[in-house]
């Protein structure tokens, strides 16, 4: 509602639409603390048959992207999100009876957890943009980034932080993932989370309708899937993810591009384009990976298994 009556095609310039998503997170934080108090919950996710966790991950999936679509239609911007947040913690609680501690959320090892998920944000974000600066330079003798906004970055990322990369961490690795992990292998279950994360993401390309975009898109956000599932599976915990996560998009809020850069780009040799798009993501993700495999270790409680 308040995206409707004051609508922007930005999502920083919306702020009376995020500021009231940021706020709304106390009432459902409220209500959670209070309906947990009725009833026992399971501090595990419970094995059950595979048919029934298949339908209620697709379910809930359904669900959300049937919250999602029209949200970006109309608004441009992903003020689904506090929506989304209460749609997940009301299916676990209301439905599963299962405390949310079991879904990745904890705050074990606080200052471990900041400090991991500000090195993946380092490792897989700041990486990229470097690399992608250098290639564009080379090719085209002009830098990509012609500097940094600190005020979008600062405004954006309550919101980034506490409504996108929470709703998203919690529908995806916290709730996706760990259900399929009941059913599947700990790699399937990583890949299909991945999977649905990347289609998630195909509504930024439905109006106007762009495939090829829409397809680019939808490939990036599998393989950060991917990585994030991992870190998931070896962590347990989301209080990394979430804040990798929002920096992550908070942090694409300031960047001020070189139009002119970007123009030039497009002029130069297919193999320059390839490598341009290729690169920056292929490295950091090697990089990152080597992170997590290595140096990354449990933090929350495990619930793979049956």
């Amino acid at each position: 509602m308040s995206a409707y009556f004051f609508p922007t095609p930005e999502l920083l310039g919306s702020a009376v639409p995020a500021i009231v998503s940021v706020l709304l997170l106390a009432p459902i934080y409220i209500w959670y603390r209070n309906y947990r108090k009725k009833a026992q919950f399971s501090k595990q996710v419970l094995a059950t048959n595979k048919l029934k966790v298949l339908l209620s991950v697709l379910a809930l999936f359904l669900l959300a992207l049937s919250v999602r679509i029209p949200s970006a239609l109309f608004f441009g911007s992903p003020f689904e999100k506090t929506p989304l947040i209460l749609l997940t913690i009301s299916t676990i609680l209301v439905i599963e009876k299962t405390e949310i501690s079991a879904f990745g959320f904890t705050t074990r090892k606080l200052g471990k957890s900041l400090a991991h998920g500000l090195a993946f944000f380092l490792l897989l974000n700041a990486l990229t943009l470097t690399i992608d600066d250098l290639l564009v330079c080379a090719f085209t003798n002009q830098t990509l980034f012609l500097s940094f906004n600190t005020s979008p970055f600062i405004l954006s990322l309550p919101f980034m932080t506490l409504c996108v990369a929470i709703s998203e961490e919690g529908l995806f690795r916290g709730y996706i993932q760990t259900h399929l992990e009941k059913i599947l292998t700990p790699m399937n279950a990583i890949i299909v989370q991945a999977f649905l994360f990347g289609i998630w993401h195909f509504v930024w390309n439905l109006s106007p309708f762009d495939p090829f975009g829409m397809a680019q898109y939808m490939s990036v956000t599998l393989f950060i899937g991917l990585l994030f599932g991992y870190f998931y599976s070896k962590t347990r915990s989301l209080l990394p993810l979430v804040l990798a996560h929002g920096l992550w998009d908070s942090v694409a809020q300031g960047v001020v591009e070189n139009q002119a850069a970007s123009g030039a780009l497009n002029a130069a040799a297919p193999v320059g384009r390839f490598l341009t798009f290729l690169l920056p993501y292929a490295i950091p993700f090697a990089v990152t990976f080597l992170y997590i495999k290595y140096a990354v270790k449990k933090i929350g409680d495990d619930q793979t298994g049956s």
